[in-house]
C-alpha cells in the first residue's frame, strides 16, 4: 500500500517511525520545507508544497498514493483543507491525525484572546518563542 505522510509534527514522525520497517506499506513523508534543519527521518521525504489541492491531487494520482495521512501541525489549516479536496478529487483514502487539546491545569498561566491577532499583540514587541 502506498502512503503519504503530510508531516512536520511529532506525530508525523512517530507514525514514521512505526512504518519504516513494515512491509506492508511503501511510505513517503512530505514536510512544507519551513524548518531550516528538519529532524532526519527513517522514510523517504519530500519537502515543499503541492500547488494547492490540484497539485497534490495531481502527486496522489501520478505516485498511485493508496491513503494520506494528514499529520500536519494544527494550525496547518491550509494544508488540511488541500489534502480533504484531494483526497475527495482522486478517492483517495484520508487520515487525520490531530493532538487532543491542551487542558487547562490549576498552575497555568493563560491569557484569553479572542483570535491570532490579539494573540501576537499579547506577546509584546520582542521577537521570542512562546510556546
Amino acid at each position: 500500500m502506498n502512503l503519504l505522510i503530510l508531516g512536520g509534527t511529532t506525530e508525523a514522525s512517530a507514525i514514521a517511525r512505526a512504518l519504516a520497517h513494515d512491509t506492508r506499506f511503501n511510505a513517503t513523508i512530505s514536510l512544507a520545507g519551513r524548518t531550516r534543519q528538519p529532524a532526519p527521518q527513517p522514510l523517504p521525504c519530500r519537502v515543499g508544497g503541492f500547488g494547492g489541492a490540484e497539485g497534490l491531487a495531481g502527486h496522489l494520482t501520478a505516485h498511485r498514493i493508496d491513503a494520506v495521512i494528514d499529520a500536519t501541525h494544527p494550525f496547518a489549516a491550509r494544508m488540511t483543507r488541500n489534502a480533504e479536496e484531494a483526497a475527495r478529487l482522486t478517492g483517495t483514502r484520508l487520515l487525520v491525525v490531530r493532538r487532543p487539546p491542551w487542558r487547562r491545569q490549576p498552575s497555568d498561566l493563560w491569557i484569553d484572546v479572542p483570535d491570532m491577532k490579539a494573540a501576537a499583540e499579547a506577546l509584546g514587541p520582542v521577537p521570542r518563542r512562546v510556546l
